[in-house]
Formats: structure tokens, C-alpha cells, sequence
């Protein structure tokens, strides 16, 4: 592809000593662009500076600007990290850029982050990883469902993104939607009967990840877009952002999520939403996406080789009874070194081999306990 018609290059920032600035190329023209992503490349930088306001697309160009300023400030968490920074979609219509721009990328083989942006940019993101033609597990990492069609102009898309992705006829792959971070006093009561009776996802509320944040760890292992509305952060720590709210995420919390993504067998691309880059005087909230970034950065650079053998041999296997109606026993397995979990599934309701399913020390001490864990019903119902 022509990648001058659709982005525009940053003129890159300064290079400073053991900062990650030194790690990144900010090519301009194709010819530079096609060396760059040529090499071995941790990750690939796209600014999305587009808001959908009104029914129409706004340009914001300051939401990646003042993120760049703060992210290529930060330390350099390895000599062996290389990021090319292509610079921001620039199109008459973003979200179809967007949608090649991204889907190029992945062909390619290289892992994206997206920088700015509204969260109804998850739809084509999720379109253009749906066009490697593979199977693919989304995580979103919100306090909302954004599944039901909105009263005004002024809240569409991003209020429904979600349900645009599970009803978008174009996809003929299979998915599976995971959700973190429901705060219940934004679900309301017809969002819950869909969460429950149609969508049958594996969630986490905001309680629960509050309670113990490697609960979400297993969430953030295997799918391939993870797409993270920036209000689930507490208000205190990132205050422009769209609906900030005094109850939510701390930023360590969140780090450690982002940490988790990064560690993930297939976190191919990254989008960290609704920056609202007007509204931050002192830059505080770019700083906190800054801060998210480096962690799934950091991530990505400390890998965890523990991805399951065919047989299992480099699992630790245990055996649980449990009391329930179709089974006798759930089995689970644990990696030596990493220490990471993983729940085997056999669907009650038709015949086919079990499934791992990545899960916490949670899961297993719940079924030690003689009960099911919540997440082996819902995993059920999802293998109907």
C-alpha cells in the first residue's frame, strides 16, 4: 500500500539519553516507511486524532501530540526495544483509514498501538483484525457495555460500538468478547439481560479487579485487540476523559492490566480511548496514557514462554471434585516457573475435545471448595 496517502509523518522528538525517544524511527515517505517495518520491531505507533462529535469526525491532532511528549519522555525499559512511530491517520474518512492502515500492519506481521482517538475506533480495529481471516478473542477493558442504540445524535457511535461489532454481517470469523472493569451503576437493567441471556461473556466487574487486579490477568492473555475506554480509570489520576468519574481504576491498577496485554500470547493491537486532550490543562491525562503504553511496552519486552505444549507436559496438572450435576471433577494446570493457571473445559451439551482456558489460582481455590467456578458456566455457555 501507499502509505503517504493516508498518514501523515510526525517530525519525531528528541533524543534523549536511556529515554525511550531513542528507541523509536519516525520514517517519512514510503520508501522509508517499507525500511522501517522491514526490521525486527516491538511495536508499531498510529495517531488516530479522530473524535465522532455530532455526526461527523473531528480532527483533535493535540491527543497524539501531547501522549508522544509524554510516552517518549519516559525510560527506556530495554536496549532491545525498536518502535516506528508512522505518524497520524490523515483521511476524509478516518475510520476506513484507519481499518487499511491497521489491517496492513497485522499482514505484516508486526503489533500495533493506537494513539488518540475515540472508542467507537474500536469497530474498524476490530474489522481490520477480523480481515486476517484467523479466530480472534477482543478484551474490552471498560465500565460500560455500549450496546444499546443511543436517544441523541450526540452520543452515537461510541455509546454503541459494541453491539456494531457483534452484529457486523461482514465478519465471517469466529470471535469471543471478554469484558473488565463493568461498573453496575452504568449497566442498566436491559444492558444486563443482554450481558446474561445473548452476549454470554466471560466479565469482571470493577469490584472484583479492585479486590484482586490479577484477577484480569487471564482476560489479557490471549486476544488479539484489547480496546480500553480511559473513563474506567479513577477520575483523580485521568481527568480528561469522557464521563470522569471519582470511582475506577487506579493508575497502578491499570498499569498492571496494561502489563498483562503486553505479556499476552497475542496482543496485536492496543487502543486506549476518549483522551479528551482540550480538557487537560496540566497534561495529567497524557501522562497516564503515556504510562499505560510504556507498561504494555514493558510487557512486551518480558514475554512469558509458557504458552501450553501439545500434551501438556510443561503444565503441573491437578485434579479437583467438585459437586455438580454433569461433572465429577474440574482439572486445572499451572506452569512451574510463570506460575499462570489455565482451567480445562469439556462442553456438557456436545461431544468434541476439552479446552484450556487461561484462569487465576481464583478459580482453582473456588473449586477446591467444592463449587464451580463462575467462569467454567459461562464458558459453557459460549461452547453451545
Amino acid at each position: 500500500m501507499e502509505w503517504t496517502t493516508l498518514l501523515s509523518p510526525v517530525a519525531g522528538h528528541p533524543m534523549h539519553s536511556q529515554r525511550l525517544s531513542i528507541a523509536a524511527s519516525f520514517p517519512s515517505g514510503h520508501s522509508a516507511v517499507e525500511e522501517a517495518l522491514s526490521r525486527e520491531v516491538t511495536a508499531v505507533f498510529v495517531g488516530y486524532p479522530y473524535y465522532y462529535l455530532r455526526g461527523y469526525y473531528r480532527s483533535v491532532l493535540a491527543a497524539p501530540a501531547f501522549i508522544r511528549r509524554k510516552l517518549y519522555r519516559l525510560a527506556l525499559p530495554s536496549p532491545a526495544m525498536r518502535i516506528v512511530d508512522l505518524g497520524n491517520i490523515q483521511s476524509d474518512k478516518p475510520a476506513e483509514a484507519l481499518e487499511i492502515v491497521v489491517n496492513e500492519l497485522l499482514r505484516l506481521g508486526h503489533r500495533v498501538v493506537i494513539l488518540g482517538g475515540g472508542q467507537e475506533a474500536a469497530h474498524p480495529l476490530f474489522r481490520a483484525v477480523a480481515a486476517q481471516e484467523m479466530p480472534f478473542t477482543y478484551t474490552l477493558i471498560d465500565r460500560k457495555l455500549d450496546l444499546l442504540d443511543t436517544i441523541s445524535m450526540e452520543e452515537a457511535p461510541y455509546r454503541r460500538f459494541h453491539r456494531d461489532m457483534l452484529i457486523d454481517n461482514s465478519i465471517d470469523v469466529t470471535t469471543h468478547g471478554q469484558i473488565i472493569g463493568l461498573a453496575w451503576h452504568w449497566v442498566s437493567p436491559a444492558e444486563e439481560e443482554i450481558l446474561h441471556s445473548h452476549l454470554r461473556v466471560p466479565y469482571l466487574r470493577l469490584n472484583e479487579i479492585l479486590s484482586d487486579p490479577n484477577r484480569a490477568e487471564p482476560y489479557l492473555r490471549l486476544p488479539a485487540l484489547v480496546s480500553m475506554d480511559l473513563g474506567v480509570v479513577r477520575g483523580a489520576d485521568a481527568p480528561s476523559v469522557l464521563d470522569a468519574e471519582p470511582e475506577g481504576l487506579p493508575i497502578e491498577v491499570a498499569a498492571k492490566l496494561m502489563r498483562f496485554a503486553g505479556m499476552g500470547y497475542r496482543t496485536d493491537v492496543l487502543h486506549i480511548a476518549n483522551y479528551l486532550p482540550l480538557k487537560d490543562g496540566d497534561r495529567r491525562t497524557a501522562a497516564a496514557v503515556a504510562l499505560l503504553v510504556w507498561y504494555y511496552l514493558e510487557g512486551r519486552v518480558n514475554p512469558q514462554d509458557d504458552f501450553p505444549a501439545a500434551d501438556r507436559h510443561n503444565l503441573v496438572r491437578y485434579s479437583v471434585p467438585v459437586a455438580h450435576s454433569d461433572i465429577q471433577e474440574l482439572i486445572f494446570y499451572q506452569h512451574p516457573r510463570t506460575g499462570r493457571w489455565w482451567m480445562e473445559v469439556s462442553s456438557i451439551m456436545s461431544a468434541g475435545p476439552s479446552r484450556l482456558f487461561p484462569c487465576t489460582r481464583y478459580e482453582y481455590e473456588v473449586a477446591l471448595t467444592g463449587e464451580v467456578p463462575r467462569l467454567w458456566e459461562i464458558i459453557q455457555l459460549t461452547m453451545v
